[in-house]
């Protein structure tokens, strides 16, 4: 790894062309670096070729998931730029359209993604209350027209209008959303993680929200809500695929809710698959 400082590197989601980004890549250290060339790159990387970025840099080659492992790992990618180089490769290097199609997608998957505010644990308060993340989707709405007393009533279930107010002081105080110069408010940033919070600090908004889907499976109509259940008896190697079918599917949902022009409400979405059981050993292993 180089732990050189790389503007390219931080404009990586930019780029739909990895030839292209390399190229830029390699320009900029070796302006930066002295030291820095397509041989010493190729020897840091553990190619046998010293010509072989060079070559892939100008269409001769392909890279092989090794060979994006290798590059990654010399670049000192993180997870995000790691998966979003190589989602930008396949796209690429694909030569059939369902491929190509697939890899596109899991490219604005990852830039949805990098559009995330991380929330500090200097902002858990923000889940101290299960409304607030309601009332800052709600507070930038279009059509909200300032109305304190209607912005809690649109809350489901309702809350109360001082709730509501102090709501808004506080999301607009930690910096979450911000007001124009026309008297609304806009969102800071298109969607917020949590991963940055302590997980004690999400418990207890976890289980209202929970609590609270329980609520509307009970109390809501079949076309307001969704909820299935399914008990399944299953190997780990199948709970592991379950879990990377779902993530992908909520990664899906995500970027589709990003691009929505007209927002009608705002939903909680939760995916919960867990044990059952404890693990069923065999007669030698009991």
């Amino acid at each position: 790894m180089f732990n050189f400082m790389s503007a390219t590197l931080d404009k990586l989601f930019d780029y739909d062309n990895f030839r292209t980004f390399l190229q830029d890549y390699f320009v900029e250290q070796k302006r930066l670096h002295t030291v820095f060339s397509h041989r010493f790159f190729a020897a840091k990387a553990g190619f046998s070729s010293s010509s072989y970025c060079l070559n892939v840099i100008r269409g001769r080659f392909n890279l092989t998931p090794k060979s994006v492992d290798k590059m990654a790992q010399t670049m000192d990618l993180d997870h995000r730029q790691k998966a979003y180089f190589a989602a930008l490769v396949q796209y690429n290097q694909a030569k059939r359209s369902e491929e190509r199609e697939f890899a596109w997608n899991q490219i604005l998957q990852i830039r949805t993604q990098n559009e995330f505010t991380h929330l500090s644990n200097n902002q858990k308060d923000y889940f101290s209350k299960w409304y607030y993340p309601v009332l800052r989707e709600l507070a930038v709405h279009p059509n909200w027209d300032g109305d304190i007393t209607r912005l809690a009533r649109l809350v489901d279930p309702s809350i109360s209008t001082e709730d509501a107010r102090v709501g808004i002081t506080n999301l607009e105080s930690w910096g979450l959303i911000k007001k124009r110069e026309d008297g609304k408010f806009e969102a800071t940033s298109l969607m917020l993680d949590a991963s940055g919070v302590a997980p004690m600090d999400l418990r207890q908004i976890r289980r209202e929200y929970v609590q609270h889907g329980i609520g509307a499976l009970e109390t809501k109509n079949p076309f307001e809500r969704f909820g299935t259940f399914t008990t399944l008896a299953m190997s780990e190697a199948s709970y592991d695929y379950a879990v990377r079918v779902l993530e992908e599917a909520r990664q899906k949902i995500i970027a589709r809710a990003s691009d929505d022009a007209i927002i009608d409400k705002v939903y909680e979405m939760m995916i919960m698959t867990y044990p059952m059981s404890r693990p069923m050993k065999n007669e030698a292993g009991k």
